[in-house]
């Protein structure tokens, strides 16, 4: 029985000590694997842009663009940032103004190794409030080489010490407490279509739009105002644009009458007086009509402060009809 029990106790120790060595080949096992993840970084990998968020976006050009770009092989990638296809930036991080206008950013990783990825987004900068600008009127921003002309409904125009055409310097002067621009166009270009550049003291450039230099004849843009058959006599002045003549005007419009009959008359204020001048009759300067006639007047700054003091416009006279009224 000891006998017996003595072999039992022996064969069960065989068993345990086979259970340790099998639990410690088994965590050997597991500590070396040929299946466990095991990675490498190397210049000769392809780059990578990790970035899973990129984005286009609109700022304004006093806002700070601001990027960071996470790459693979980071210590073997350098990254370098294109506007419009001129180089801005070299590094993983921008933070910096922009030019106004419509861009695109390409962001391109390379290796030392030469190898390249990129990424292509669209940045829109905006003018900040206070920057200068330049009316849009198609009329004013059409003008011969070596010719003035004068662009209005302007603002901010009182830090521009400098104005380009075509990347030409030229001559300008600020009118109408910076609201209106005054400049001469370069000689010497082809007829077409030229970038204005405004630039302030501090070199700061900002667009201004485009301006037609050109030896074609400016083509006309009137806007008919008033067409019909409006008989004048001198106890029926034409007053049907009387209220509403001066919110469509500005100094540098071109009025036109476009009359018939046998007659005499003029544009005057609401006072009779003369829209140029002032002067009332028998100085007014009524002209005569013999038949269908243009009447033309380019109204002046006096012109503006006539119509706004004296209430308005009127056609006065005797013996005409009004057929249209236009202006531009």
């Amino acid at each position: 029985m000891k006998q017996y029990k003595g072999k039992v106790l022996k064969a069960m120790m065989m068993l345990l000590a086979m259970s340790f060595a099998l639990a410690g080949t088994s965590t050997l096992s597991s500590c070396s694997s040929d299946d466990d993840p095991y990675f490498t970084v190397s210049e000769n990998d392809d780059p990578r842009i990790l970035n899973t968020d990129l984005a286009d976006s609109k700022i304004d050009r006093k806002t700070n663009y601001k990027l960071e770009i996470r790459v693979t092989p980071v210590h073997y990638t350098t990254v370098t940032w294109l506007l419009d296809g001129t180089q801005i930036y070299e590094g993983t991080t921008i933070d910096q103004t922009l030019p106004v206008g419509n861009h695109e950013l390409k962001i391109v990783a390379t290796t030392t190794k030469g190898k390249t990825t990129s990424r292509t987004l669209n940045v829109v900068v905006t003018p900040a409030a206070d920057d200068p600008a330049l009316g849009t009127n198609a009329t004013e921003l059409w003008v011969a080489p070596g010719a003035e002309t004068t662009i209005h409904k302007c603002k901010n125009l009182g830090t521009v010490t400098k104005v380009m055409v075509g990347g030409k310097e030229v001559a300008f002067e600020v009118l109408e407490e910076g609201t209106a621009l005054k400049l001469t166009a370069p000689t010497g270009l082809e007829n077409g279509d030229y970038a204005i550049t405004l630039v302030d003291a501090d070199g700061v450039q900002f667009p201004g739009g485009t301006i037609k230099v050109t030896t074609e004849p400016r083509p006309s843009m009137e806007n008919t105002l008033w067409e019909g058959e409006f008989p004048v006599t001198w106890g029926t002045p034409f007053n049907v644009l009387k209220d509403t003549f001066l919110s469509k005007v500005k100094a540098g419009t071109i009025l036109r009458v476009y009359v018939d009959g046998n007659g005499q008359g003029t544009a005057a204020t609401s006072w009779w007086n003369n829209i140029l001048t002032g002067k009332g009759d028998p100085e007014r300067g009524d002209i005569m009509v013999n038949g269908p006639a243009k009447w033309e007047f380019k109204l002046t700054d006096l012109s503006i402060q006539l119509l706004t003091e004296q209430q308005g416009l009127l056609l006065v006279g005797d013996g005409y009809t009004v057929k249209k009224v236009t202006i531009e």
